[in-house]
């Protein structure tokens, strides 16, 4: 079985978990357990040309504390986005409905298998994207870079979900920087010494800067990785650390857990007031998948801002 197989059925065992969970809607883990099958349906099809990494940007390796792009820079296959932009939404408009016939009535209901409202916007952006009234490009620098004022203007135009047009360009983005970046992992290892420390000394990727959306506890020893909120990169840092202000005082660093979300904890700190969510599946017979174990493990997110913490990034769907 290769990678994309593995993952394909990583992501099926994932959505059998959190269709279980009663508080998660299942109508949007259908839409987004489709998305992460189509983007890795569509991985072989992309052509990335990596930006001209030059000797003097093996410096910054060397403490890994500098990224060696930012956000603008990221390497993207700009025509593969355009495509799966357009596949994403024909496939969320298409297949939205069943027909459910009701032979004792005699009448016929439509139900909606990805979100009604959602659905309602992707025909709107779908018509305003084949009418040139669309800029994709720009709304994809937006969602990498900001500033937003497309991505706003279509939160106001469709308020009952007001982030479609987000969603569908991450979404459209992702399996682009997932190329990407594991061309640029592959360059930041040949520019290390198997002898270097290649733990992170700061929370933030090493590839564009930007801040997790989630952490993984591995091996017995409990060695700490980050997953990029931007990037998808996976880069190992401190264990000892606020992943977001990088405060060591371990007097402002706390965690806990509860019963009813095995593998998972809750990081706080004082310093920043932020939380962030770890994984920890080394006593269970299972592998991550971050982008729905985020969603799986929801409800903590609540009782972490109830108890005053605030989430420093969105999710990776951007949600």
């Amino acid at each position: 079985m290769n990678k994309i197989e593995r993952d394909k059925d990583l992501i099926s065992t994932t959505l059998k978990i959190l269709k279980e969970k009663e508080h998660l809607p299942k109508d949007l883990m259908d839409l987004l357990g489709e998305t992460a099958t189509l983007q890795l349906n569509s991985a072989r099809d992309i052509s990335i040309n990596l930006p001209d990494l030059t000797l003097s940007d093996s410096g910054s390796i060397k403490g890994r504390n500098t990224p060696i792009l930012t956000p603008a820079t990221l390497p993207l296959d700009r025509n593969h986005i355009a495509a799966f932009f357009s596949s994403l939404i024909q496939k969320i408009i298409s297949q939205n409905t069943t027909i459910q016939e009701n032979t004792d009535q005699a009448t016929t209901d439509w139900e909606s298998r990805f979100p009604a409202p959602l659905v309602e916007a992707a025909k709107l952006i779908d018509t305003a994207f084949k009418k040139d009234q669309l800029d994709l490009d720009r709304a994809v620098d937006e969602c990498l870079q900001g500033p937003r004022p497309i991505l706003a203007k279509w939160a106001a135009t469709t308020p009952k979900a007001p982030a479609a047009l987000n969603f569908l360009v991450r979404a459209a983005i992702a399996p682009s920087l997932t190329a990407g970046v594991a061309a640029l992992a592959e360059w930041i290892n040949k520019q290390e010494q198997p002898s270097e420390q290649k733990i992170r000394q700061t929370g933030t990727c090493p590839i564009c800067g930007s801040l997790p959306h989630m952490l993984e506890l591995r091996e017995k020893e409990g060695f700490r990785f980050a997953f990029c909120s931007l990037c998808q990169h996976d880069y190992r840092i401190r264990r000892l650390a606020c992943p977001v202000c990088d405060t060591t005082d371990m007097g402002k660093l706390k965690f806990f857990t509860v019963p009813e979300e095995p593998g998972f904890r809750v990081e706080t700190c004082e310093a920043c007031k932020t939380y962030i969510k770890t994984i920890d599946f080394r006593g269970f017979d299972r592998r991550s998948f971050p982008p729905l174990n985020d969603l799986e493990s929801f409800a903590l997110d609540f009782i972490a801002q109830d108890q005053g913490y605030t989430r420093a990034t969105l999710s990776i769907w951007g949600m």
